[in-house]
């Protein structure tokens, strides 16, 4: 055995590393890609060794067996990736090609040995198995890092069909039973396949994980129970909005609070208020696009702040949001069928004014609505309107209490 030939055990250790990585990823998220992904490349492991001990001479391993091995290990990554990225595999197809693969390299060796015809049968068989993961993810690799790994496990397809053409080119036909164990072919053959997963291993790894980053992030700035922004989710999105538009430029702030809330809480249970909570999220979700933020501020609070429109329109939006979900209908355990409403609160951006300064006149619309006996829309109009009308009151109050005094006096 050439002392070159130990070469061949970086594969493995290689291969056992990236088996721990996604074994690692199927940890932190569990995933039956994942966990195929992390077996393929255990098996392909063994695969090296099991090939390197045979050739060495030092372990009697049949080479059927080491062909099924690498068959495994290409059929466990073509379906952990068919799974990773379409949540779907063909497992009988798989099935179906892997038999017959297994089937036909065992009928060359038993008729040839080992050479040219066993190699080109061994290789063929996993790039067809390959190309079945290739064709189930084309066209389900959104993001560059999707599109990198999708032309990765492409070559990785074309070089199972090529590799034997070219070295058996390259070699002048020399291949044979006799000298298989010791040509170029085997080197050539462990050092494109490792570096082929190797490339492919990493990509994957770096998709995966920065899926589970963006996952996380998306996580720490969504309201669970609504789908919709929560309050620092949507104060730094609005905040980053509210910096990308002009000082003039229509920017309000629509809030609403669920009427009675507590009293649904306390009459039919958390479960149900919940349910409540996840309609209202839906209505906001629905109404909500490119120019209109939402999010659940508060226990039975939302809000959304509206871009581009003048202050009736964002009045109507919330009109429109108001006898939505009073038309809604909320089945309980019981079979009961609830119906709820909401008061809203509208306020406009003054040229200058934070985010935080909006809301607190939203705020005090909102508070305005309820005084008035809630499932209403009051806009900051209202508010000032109201407040001369309690100033005007309180001035005749005072005007008429001292004409009594002076009369009395």
């Amino acid at each position: 055995m050439p002392a070159e030939s130990y070469f061949q055990l970086m594969n493995p250790l290689v291969f056992l590393l990236f088996a721990a990585g996604f074994f690692t990823v199927h940890a932190v998220r569990p995933s039956r890609a994942m966990l195929l992904l992390a077996i393929s490349y255990v098996t392909g492991a063994a695969a090296f060794t099991s090939d390197f001990l045979e050739q060495a001479e030092i372990l009697t391993i049949s080479v059927i067996v080491v062909g099924a091995i690498y068959a495994i290990t290409a059929t466990l990554a073509s379906a952990g990736l068919a799974l990773y990225y379409r949540s779907s595999a063909p497992s009988r197809l798989y099935a179906a090609v892997f038999v017959i693969h297994v089937f036909l390299y065992d009928w060359s060796l038993t008729a040839n040995g080992a050479g040219w015809m066993s190699s080109f049968i061994a290789n063929f068989g996993c790039g067809v198995i390959f190309t079945i993961g290739l064709v189930a993810i084309r066209g389900h690799t959104p993001r560059k890092i999707d599109k990198l790994v999708f032309w990765l496990y492409a070559i990785s397809c074309f070089q199972g069909f090529a590799r034997p053409v070219v070295l058996l080119y390259a070699s002048g036909g020399s291949l044979s039973p006799e000298n298989f164990d010791q040509a170029l072919f085997v080197m050539m053959l462990h050092f494109i396949v490792g570096a082929c997963a190797v490339m492919f291993g990493m990509a994957l790894l770096v998709a995966c994980s920065t899926e589970i980053i963006e996952d996380l992030r998306h996580n720490s700035v969504t309201d669970r129970l609504s789908g919709i922004y929560n309050r620092r989710g949507f104060e730094d999105i609005a905040e980053r909005a509210l910096r990308e538009r002009k000082e003039n430029e229509f920017v309000a702030v629509i809030l609403a609070d669920i009427d009675h809330f507590k009293q649904v809480n306390d009459t039919k249970g958390h479960a149900y208020g919940d349910m409540v909570i996840a309609e209202l999220g839906a209505l906001f979700t629905e109404y909500a696009d490119r120019d209109r933020i939402a999010g659940r501020i508060g226990g039975e609070e939302f809000a959304m702040m509206v871009m581009g429109e003048p202050i009736h329109a964002v009045k109507d939006l919330a009109e429109a949001l108001r006898r939505d979900f009073g038309r809604l209908r909320i089945d309980a355990d019981s079979g009961e069928e609830g119906a709820f409403t909401a008061s809203f609160g509208v306020a406009l951006r003054q040229p200058g004014e934070s985010l935080l300064s909006v809301i607190a006149r939203a705020d005090e619309a909102l508070y305005l609505s309820k005084e008035l006996g809630r499932d209403r829309v009051s806009c900051e109009i209202d508010v000032q309107v109201d407040k001369l009308r309690s100033v005007s009151n309180a001035q005749k109050r005072r005007q008429y209490r001292d004409g009594l005094t002076a009369a009395r006096g």
